[in-house]
């Protein structure tokens, strides 16, 4: 009984906040389509659509992410936002109206019930451990200052303004980053940290979750999740509404290894935060030396916690700490290679092209809204020069191949993991994993001809790197490169540059 009369008190206390901050439950939220009854494990795959719009993704989820095999796509900040034209305004909660550059709550609204349709689960990326470190007024209207945002957050609701005699007043910017108090309790460069320790503070963000609930989603990207603390995040995610019967999915932003990120594990996923640096390591190297599961994993939280990625919006953004969409063959070679790997659960990356890391992807003149995303090229990676184009990775025949191999793999792990040499001392890495699967990747600036092993059954196969998820066009047409093995499990074949072969029995003409 407690725990029902517990429940109706929060369901109650967010219906009061919804209505002072500003927020409706919309009459098509209960109406628009399911949420996609999945589970997010090693056998799923994730996309961050960094500043699409919602109209673009919609139309991507019903054309592309769903037929393709994406279970996911995580996308940028929907909340209202400070005005400007850099990415990181929307990184600047004003107030929780779902108002952004991105589109409106209609748009936004329709957008999830696209993509729920196709089969996709939308997670929004929420920031709510602080508000916008400026005053003004806001995308939506909203006028508001640093500590001051009417009909939702006043001073007390603040560390920095808090009692001084309070445990977490805190008036500084974080310096001590392994500090928990300091980390939890002070600003994260200079934005007003939210004294999220607190039932009314905490009521508020649930409230502008379980909004973002009604309208569709399936769960959260929380941003800044470190600072927000992993007891605080747990009594939030208590008071959100089930999804599919559970608890909505939780994937928290904590910067560093497992021994930072592990106690959010408990309740959600974690990124693999090294796993762009060795792969920037690696394929700078021309090598895929770190292919062995057993050393490149090193670190990480457990397979079915972790979240995999070559690149996101902030190593993208912020320097060479990881590969990006200018570096196009490395780039794509890293999303093959994770996508083989068995450990973890991958989540590729996309987003716009920019010749000043501070801006955000072009906009109408008139309206200040994201225009609608134009992809650079819509089968394969090319080197984008023009500014403002997307990579649309989820269009990539590479892509859409990889996600169809690794339906084929399943849970079955890397087997006869190692290196076949060419006569010019090139080494290429091949794996299966199970008997139905093999792979072959070139980290070199040159195709190799050559005879490689690739334990398969005899027979003629069609390359899913080059063929993509449709490459089997009829029973004796290829749409990528064929591959004919022998009876011995070989094949002599030519290997792309920075590229390979990714060949299963389910890819196989009759």
């Amino acid at each position: 009984m407690k725990t029902r009369l517990f429940r109706r008190a929060s369901a109650l206390i967010s219906a009061i906040v919804l209505l002072v901050s500003g927020v409706s439950i919309s009459p098509a939220a209960a109406n628009g389509s399911a949420v996609p009854n999945k589970v997010i494990d090693e056998s799923t795959v994730g996309i961050q659509m960094f500043m699409y719009s919602w109209n673009s993704i919609k139309d991507e989820c019903t054309n592309h992410l769903g037929p393709n095999g994406i279970d996911w796509v995580q996308i940028s900040p929907p909340q209202e936002h400070i005005r400007g034209e850099q990415w990181w305004v929307h990184y600047q909660p004003v107030s929780y109206k779902i108002e952004s550059r991105l589109g409106t709550r209609a748009e936004f609204a329709a957008m999830t019930q696209a993509c729920n349709q196709a089969g996709v689960m939308i997670i929004a990326d929420a920031v709510i451990n602080h508000m916008a470190n400026s005053s003004g007024i806001g995308w939506a209207d909203t006028e508001f200052d640093k500590y001051g945002y009417p009909g939702l957050y006043g001073e007390s609701d603040f560390h920095a303004t808090m009692d001084p005699s309070e445990d977490r007043f805190c008036d500084s910017n974080i310096e001590a980053y392994d500090d928990l108090w300091e980390t939890t309790s002070c600003m994260l460069g200079g934005l007003p940290d939210l004294a999220t320790e607190k039932p009314a503070v905490r009521a508020k963000i649930a409230a502008y979750l379980n909004d973002l609930i009604s309208l569709g989603v399936a769960g959260f990207r929380v941003d800044a999740a470190k600072h927000f603390g992993a007891a605080d995040l747990k009594a939030v995610v208590d008071l959100l509404d089930p999804i599919n019967g559970r608890q909505p999915i939780i994937m928290s932003e904590v910067i560093g290894g497992n021994g930072q990120n592990e106690p959010f594990t408990e309740f959600g996923y974690a990124w693999a935060w090294d796993m762009p640096n060795i792969l920037v390591s690696n394929l700078n190297q021309n090598t895929l030396a770190f292919a062995k599961t057993d050393f490149w994993t090193v670190g990480f939280n457990a397979s079915n916690k972790t979240i995999t990625m070559v690149s996101n919006h902030d190593t993208e953004h912020h320097g060479p700490s990881s590969l990006a969409y200018w570096e196009t063959q490395k780039y794509q070679l890293a999303h093959v290679f994770m996508l083989a790997a068995k450990f973890g659960i991958p989540q590729i990356y996309s987003g716009y092209s920019f010749s000043d890391e501070r801006l955000g992807p072009n906009t109408d003149p008139n309206t200040q809204k994201v225009v609608q995303a134009k992809c650079a090229s819509s089968t394969k990676p090319v080197n984008i020069i023009r500014e403002g184009l997307y990579n649309c990775i989820q269009r990539w025949r590479s892509t859409s191949g990889m996600i169809a191999w690794r339906d084929v793999a399943g849970s079955a792990p890397e087997t006869k993991v190692g290196y076949t040499k060419h006569a010019d001392g090139a080494k290429i890495l091949k794996f299966n994993r199970g008997a139905n699967t093999f792979i072959a990747m070139n980290s070199t600036q040159k195709a190799r001809k050559m005879g490689i092993l690739t334990n398969l059954p005899a027979g003629t196969y069609c390359d899913l790197l080059t063929g993509g998820r449709g490459a089997v066009v009829s029973s004796t047409k290829c749409l990528g490169t064929k591959v004919v093995v022998d009876a011995r499990g070989k094949a002599v074949v030519t290997i792309p540059a920075m590229l390979g072969i990714a060949l299963t029995t389910s890819h196989k003409l009759p």
